[in-house]
C-alpha cells in the first residue's frame, strides 16, 4: 500500500512536471510566432528599401540634367528681368519720343478761362436754387400728404 502511495505521489510530481513543460512550450511557440511575424514585417520593409534603392539609383543619372536645365532657367529669368527692367526705365523716361504725343490744338488764354469759370459757377448756383425750391416744394408737399393720411386715418375711425 505504501508503495502505491509513493508511486502515486510520484506520478502527482510528474504530472506537474509535464504540465508545466507544457505550459513553458506554449509560451515558446507563441514566442516563435511573434518573432517570426517581425521576421516578415521586417523582410517586407527591406524589400520596399530596396525597391526606393533602385528608384533612386535609376534617377541618379538624370540630376545632372536636370541641374543644367536649372542654370539655364535661371540665365533665361536673369534675361528676362533684366528685358522688363529695361522696358520700364524706357517707358517712364520722358525723353522718350514714343512715351508722348503733342496734342493739336490752343491753350485757352486766363480770360476765357475765367468767364468760362464764371458762367459755369452761375449755373451751379442756379441749379443750387432750382434744388432748394424743389426741396421746400417736396417738404410742403409731404406735410400735406402726411395731414390727409391723418384726417383719413381719422375718418376711418
Amino acid at each position: 500500500g505504501i508503495q502505491l502511495i509513493d508511486r502515486n505521489d510520484e506520478l502527482c510530481i510528474l504530472y506537474e512536471k509535464s504540465n508545466m513543460q507544457q505550459a513553458v512550450l506554449k509560451k515558446g511557440e507563441v514566442a516563435i510566432r511573434e518573432k517570426e511575424e517581425e521576421i516578415r514585417m521586417m523582410d517586407l520593409q527591406v524589400a520596399e528599401l530596396v525597391r526606393d534603392i533602385e528608384v533612386t539609383r535609376r534617377k541618379l543619372p538624370t540630376i545632372p540634367e536636370l541641374e543644367q536645365q536649372i542654370v539655364t532657367l535661371q540665365s533665361q529669368l536673369a534675361e528676362e528681368r533684366a528685358l522688363a527692367e529695361k522696358l520700364s526705365g524706357e517707358l517712364e523716361a520722358p525723353e522718350n519720343s514714343k512715351r508722348w504725343r503733342k496734342l493739336e490744338g490752343k491753350d485757352p488764354e486766363p480770360e476765357d478761362l475765367a468767364a468760362k469759370l464764371q458762367v459755369l459757377e452761375e449755373r451751379l448756383n442756379d441749379k443750387k436754387e432750382q434744388l432748394l425750391e424743389k426741396d421746400l416744394v417736396l417738404e410742403e408737399v409731404t406735410n400735406l400728404a402726411n395731414r390727409l393720411r391723418t384726417q383719413a386715418l381719422e375718418g376711418r375711425e
